[in-house]
């Protein structure tokens, strides 16, 4: 007989070599305490909650939930990221991952979680109400189109890059200011640097003059740039270049979410080409929290049209109705008893709120789409590689 059981506080080695144990048989060599020190190193293993299914006290099946709260200015969103997804391969087709994916949802919306997110296999999660959500910009950029590009890159000052190796650095404080300049923020000060260690990845300092004016995240072989912060942003071209000089790089992939203004065009015109695509996939529990939450996100790079917009969602054969004001001085989300001027249910709410989709869907001219004030959606949702679990 299989037992369930919620258990937290502490990250038991049973747990940790089950985790590794299943993900090392389909994916090769797994240890998560190395490849995520933010949730499973000796110091961290209090944040994590386990969902756990067992036989004759043998663990068969785990889902892990990681906390995340979300940061716009003075606007949070309490948020549950899920992972560590895993069924002993003797134990599939037992149900245990329904059960177990229906025990986390139910143990975040109980504790007042405004939205879940999670990563895998899109069409195997929204049987559990999940969607991609947002869209992310994934630009290529070869030693050709940077040097055919930036030209003038020669003449400016040569960045350094300095690897962090420690918690203990004391560069970390600059780099910490720079990144909290963000739209949104997910980290403390004490979870940053166990963050950017996430998948093997390595932060370096940008040093200019022996001061610092920004850090990158890359990923383990320096083929990827996951994050990118600087105190002027008109530089990033010359830090590319030198990245790419310093590493030996040939072909350089760099990932930003629609967010990040500054850094687009700057991307565009030393990249050979870039793509646009989803970003994490999400199910949101509270709808006026995270709608509220995603206006503001956008506010802060780009001015909202004034005017409301009533949107129905039907889930779980429930419906509500929220009302969005926007005035030149306030973003209001709230329910309301108005008739709907669009109904959605959860999937496609967010397929066509937050993703280039929404592009899609304005195509036709029956769109209700077109009622909404121009140039609220799509809503942002991009999280950097040192935010996912």
């Amino acid at each position: 007989m299989a037992v369930y059981s919620k258990e937290m506080h502490q990250t038991s080695q049973e747990i940790l070599d089950f985790a590794d144990l299943v993900f090392s048989l389909s994916s090769g060599s797994t240890d998560f305490e190395a490849i995520l020190p933010k949730a499973y190193s000796q110091a961290r293993q209090h944040i994590v909650t386990h969902h756990v299914m067992r036989e004759k006290g043998a663990i068969q099946a785990l889902v892990d939930v990681y906390p995340l709260t979300l940061a716009a200015g003075d606007l949070s969103l309490k948020c549950g990221y899920i992972g560590t997804v895993s069924v002993h391969p003797k134990a599939r087709s037992k149900g245990y991952m329904i059960e177990l994916m229906a025990k986390a949802q139910e143990d975040m919306r109980s504790q007042g979680y405004d939205m879940i997110i999670l990563d895998g296999n899109r069409h195997r999660y929204q049987h559990y109400g999940f969607e991609k959500a947002g869209m992310k910009y994934c630009f290529n950029v070869t030693s050709d189109s940077i040097r055919h590009a930036c030209s003038a890159v020669a003449d400016l000052k040569t960045p350094v890059f300095q690897l962090i190796e420690s918690a203990e650095d004391d560069l970390l404080d600059s780099i910490y200011e720079i990144y909290s300049r963000r739209n949104v923020t997910a980290r403390e000060r004490d979870s940053f640097y166990p963050c950017m260690q996430s998948w093997g990845a390595d932060l370096y300092a940008v040093m200019l003059e022996e001061k610092c004016v920004g850090y990158l995240n890359t990923s383990a072989d320096g083929s990827s740039l996951y994050e990118i912060g600087l105190l002027d942003e008109q530089i990033l071209p010359a830090v590319i270049y030198a990245y790419m000089q310093e590493m030996d790089i040939d072909e350089l992939g760099i990932n930003v979410g629609m967010d990040e203004t500054a850094k687009l065009p700057l991307l565009d015109h030393i990249s050979d080409y870039y793509t646009v695509s989803m970003s994490h996939q999400i199910r949101i529990l509270q709808y006026e929290s995270v709608i509220a939450f995603l206006l503001h996100w956008k506010r802060q790079y780009t001015s909202l049209q004034e005017g409301t917009f009533v949107l129905g969602i039907k889930e779980d054969q429930n419906t509500e109705t929220i009302k969005i004001t926007i005035t030149e001085k306030d973003i209001c989300v709230e329910k309301t008893t108005e008739p709907a001027q669009i109904m959605y249910d959860g999937l496609t709410l967010v397929k066509e709120l937050t993703t280039s989709y929404y592009y899609i869907a304005m195509q036709s001219k029956e769109s209700a789409l077109y009622q909404a004030p121009q140039g609220w959606f799509p809503l942002p949702f991009f999280l950097p590689e040192a935010d996912a679990f």
